[in-house]
């Protein structure tokens, strides 16, 4: 474009200098027709800018993680003159799709259309907007560039992974102080309340023998004295300094791990209270296996926007919390602040589990801070899952 005003620049002026030197109908002709074209040349890509036609479309509405997807991108020609030079942008080059996304330059013969198919593999869940970011339209002289944003992106939710569980160490059941010292040495049952499926942890010493001979499954007895086991879990859903592509990673691991942990307790009918911020603070609960759908979608639409450390809403959360219940803490980022946090919780009576996924293999930095403080927090009972982006999340997350 530089060098079309360049060139025009210097027909100006020499059609100027024609003029001034020669006069005449032929000169004066040929100045004319210079100051005019660029005004027709304008109004021609004008038309054009109000007048092509685009449609985009994927061929799948629900994507799962791993899932390849066709995107179909198609512009259109209706009118009866030629669109010289067109150029097209797209959402997907400034994400994980910026391999898979490359500009397009085109021009389009009366009456035509052209169609572009993408093939895009999608490696990690997360919300993404794809497809077309803006047209760029040039007049035909190539000294106009007209610019088309697209008022509303085209934008897919990839959805994660579920992961089943066999096991997972939570504490099922929390006795109150004021019956732990009413209760002899011997003694550790009340007034049986209500039997249970068996939970990866509980004790023998709970197990309904009769019941679970007759059902041929396992059952557990519930006291009156214990208080019901429960799951309190925060995911860390900060936008991390990191690049796009790290960040991705990064997040899909937490998001499939909390979905994992969420997953589990449902099955055992174990209720969940999940705290997270996005652009918003947002408290999901559920109780049994029917409300993990519900969730799964909330989780999956959920975007890694906000800047609140996970040390300062685990903080809330746990001083203002007067049942206690496991605490469920799965984070790309540990400092002493939420050392700090851990520390408090455990000694308050919480059963805090750490999923710590660590992003060395990505940057190449070794975070020696986390790495000293997830070797010290097991010795005040705090249960940590160190994870790498490479580890497999049932692998590690069943480990005893």
């Amino acid at each position: 474009m530089r060098s079309s005003r360049i060139l025009y620049l210097i027909l100006l002026v020499l059609s100027l200098v024609f003029v001034y030197f020669y006069g005449g109908a032929v000169p004066y002709m040929i100045l004319y027709v210079v100051l005019i074209l660029p005004v027709v040349s304008f109004i021609y890509a004008l038309v054009i800018f109000f007048r092509f036609k685009y449609f985009q479309e994927i061929d799948k509405k629900f994507i799962m993680k791993g899932d390849r997807v066709k995107y179909i991108f198609t512009i259109t020609n209706e009118d009866y003159f030629f669109y010289p030079y067109l150029r097209v942008t797209f959402f997907g080059s400034k994400t994980i799709f910026n391999e898979q996304f490359k500009k397009i330059n085109l021009s389009l013969l009366p009456q035509k259309e052209k169609t572009f198919t993408f093939e895009l593999y999608c490696r990690y869940s997360g919300n993404y907007e794809i497809g077309v970011e803006r047209i760029e339209i040039e007049d035909f002289l190539g000294l106009f560039k007209l610019t088309y944003k697209i008022p509303f992106p085209l934008s897919i939710t990839v959805y994660p992974r579920i992961i089943t569980l066999e096991r997972f160490k939570l504490k099922t059941d929390f006795t109150s102080e004021s019956y732990s010292s009413s209760i002899s040495r011997n003694e550790d049952m009340g007034v049986l309340k209500d039997v249970r499926k068996y939970v990866y942890g509980d004790t023998l010493k709970k197990v309904h023998w009769k019941l679970s001979a007759k059902l041929n499954e396992i059952m557990i007895k519930q006291f009156e004295n214990t208080t019901e086991s429960s799951v309190l879990i925060i995911p860390d859903f900060r936008k991390n300094d990191y690049t796009i592509e790290q960040n991705t990673v990064i997040e899909d691991k937490i998001l499939e791990s909390t979905i994992a942990v969420v997953n589990y307790c449902l099955n055992k009918w174990i209720p969940v209270n999940i705290i997270c911020y996005s652009k918003e603070a947002l408290e999901i609960k559920a109780g049994n296996p029917t409300d993990f759908s519900d969730v799964y979608n909330n989780l999956a639409q959920i975007r890694f926007a906000h800047t609140l450390k996970i040390s300062d809403i685990a903080d809330v959360y746990v001083k203002s919390t007067t049942s206690k219940s496991n605490l469920v803490l799965c984070t790309a980022d540990i400092d002493y602040s939420l050392y700090n946090v851990i520390y408090y919780a455990s000694f308050s009576g919480f059963n805090v589990i750490v999923i710590y996924i660590s992003p060395e293999e990505l940057t190449g930095i070794k975070n020696n801070v986390a790495e000293a403080i997830i070797s010290d927090i097991p010795r005040i009972g705090v249960k940590v899952y160190k994870m790498d982006i490479s580890d497999d999340i049932k692998t590690v997350l069943e480990v005893e």
